[in-house]
C-alpha cells in the first residue's frame, strides 16, 4: 500500500510533476503533519517564493485535526496514482528497473 510517506522515495521531477496538480491548500494541510525530511522533498523541487508562501499558509492554519490532515495526504495519494497510471510520473521503481531513452 502507498503511503503519503512513500512520496519521500519518489524522484523530485515527479515531485514537481505532482505538486503542479495538487490544490496548494490540500499541499499545506497535508505537509502540516510530516517531519522535515517530506516537507523538504517537496520544498527543494518548488521556487523558494513557492515554499515562502507555502510554508506562511501551513502557519495560518494553527493547530488542526489528525483527522484533517490524514484526509488530504489520501487526497493526494489519491492523485498521485492518477498521475501514475496516467503515465506521467513514477511512484515506484523496481530495484533493477532502467529507464531506456
Amino acid at each position: 500500500m502507498f503511503t503519503f510517506e512513500d512520496l519521500l522515495q519518489v524522484g523530485e521531477a515527479h515531485i514537481r510533476e505532482l505538486t503542479g496538480a495538487l490544490d496548494k491548500k490540500d499541499l499545506a494541510m497535508a505537509l502540516k503533519g510530516t517531519d522535515e525530511g517530506l516537507k523538504n522533498h517537496f520544498f527543494r523541487t518548488m521556487s523558494s517564493r513557492a515554499v515562502e508562501m507555502l510554508k506562511e499558509d501551513m502557519e495560518l492554519l494553527g493547530p488542526v485535526r489528525s483527522k484533517e490532515v490524514t484526509k488530504a495526504q489520501s487526497a493526494i495519494v489519491a492523485i498521485a496514482r492518477q498521475l501514475e497510471a496516467e503515465g506521467k510520473i513514477v511512484l515506484k521503481g523496481e530495484a533493477n528497473d532502467e529507464f531506456l531513452v
